[in-house]
């Protein structure tokens, strides 16, 4: 099975049902494959952070800072978001003001725990070279 332009929306639960006729016997096999797609996105301190996480089958994200050793629940299905700078908008969660303390790992969640999305989020930074700024190193001058 091939998956063409992969979307977070294809993440979770495929069942694969094969059945094999070997003239004497109907063998049944089912093969169970979950789909965890993992993203990497950059954001610069004070902006905003859109995550298209809010799935049809996500029962919570969760947080796993960079400074942290533990997970902290940000959204679920039951209670909703549980930060202050964090709302929701077109099956978006929004972290306003982004900061450092954001940064690390979004894990979306299914309702058996299963991870659907894996995002690693790190800040980008603006950095002076000779009087000049460039941004992420790329050498492009602002």
């Amino acid at each position: 099975m091939i998956i063409k332009d992969l979307r977070f929306s294809d993440a979770g639960k495929y069942i694969l049902r094969v059945q094999y006729d070997d003239q004497t016997e109907l063998e049944r096999q089912t093969l169970e494959y979950q789909l965890c797609i993992h993203d990497e996105i950059s954001v610069k301190k004070g902006e905003e952070l859109k995550l298209d996480v809010l799935l049809i089958n996500t029962d919570k994200v969760v947080h796993c800072a960079k400074r942290s050793t533990g997970r902290k629940e940000d959204w679920s299905r039951s209670h909703g978001v549980r930060r202050d700078r964090m709302t929701i908008r077109d099956r978006n969660l929004i972290i306003n003001n982004f900061t450092v303390t954001d940064t690390g790992t979004y894990e979306v969640l299914d309702s058996e725990g299963e991870i659907l999305i894996m995002m690693t989020v790190t800040e980008s930074s603006t950095e002076s070279k000779d009087g000049l700024n460039y941004i992420n190193d790329d050498k492009t001058r602002t």
